[in-house]
C-alpha cells in the first residue's frame, strides 16, 4: 500500500545580510522586517535605518524578538533605498534567488536596482 506524503513549501526567509553600495553616490537605507503579532496582539514593527556610503558595505546583523516563552527570528521584509536625488527604490520579500532561510544574504546596490544575491556566486 502506496501513501502519499504532503509537504509544505520551504520557508524563504532572509534573517540577516549583507548591503553593498556600488552605485555613484551615497544611498539612505532602510531595512523593514516583517510585523510580529505580539502575545497581546500588539503589533511590532522592527526598523534599521542608515547611510551608506558610495562603494562601502554593512552588515545588518540577525533580529530576534521575545515572544515571552521563547525567541522569535524577525524575517527581513524590505529594502528600501533613497537615493541623493531623493529617488526611492525597494526591492521586496520574497526576494530573488532566496530558496530557504538565509541568515546571511547579499544585496547589492547599484545605480539603476537592487540585486538579491546568493553570497560568494558574484
Amino acid at each position: 500500500m502506496r501513501t502519499g506524503m504532503v509537504g509544505r513549501a520551504a520557508p524563504c526567509l532572509v534573517h540577516a545580510c549583507t548591503i553593498t553600495n556600488k552605485s555613484n553616490g551615497s544611498v539612505y537605507v532602510r531595512v523593514l522586517y516583517e510585523p510580529v503579532r505580539k502575545q497581546d496582539d500588539d503589533i511590532h514593527e522592527r526598523r534599521v535605518e542608515f547611510e551608506l556610503a558610495k562603494s562601502a558595505q554593512t552588515q545588518v546583523e540577525e533580529a530576534e524578538f521575545d515572544m515571552g516563552s521563547y525567541q522569535m527570528r524577525e524575517a527581513i521584509r524590505t529594502i528600501e533605498v533613497t537615493r541623493a536625488n531623493g529617488q526611492t527604490q525597494e526591492i521586496n520579500a520574497p526576494f530573488d534567488n532566496v530558496n530557504g532561510v538565509e541568515l546571511d544574504w547579499l544585496f547589492i546596490i547599484e545605480d539603476r536596482n537592487i540585486k538579491s544575491i546568493q553570497p560568494n556566486s558574484h
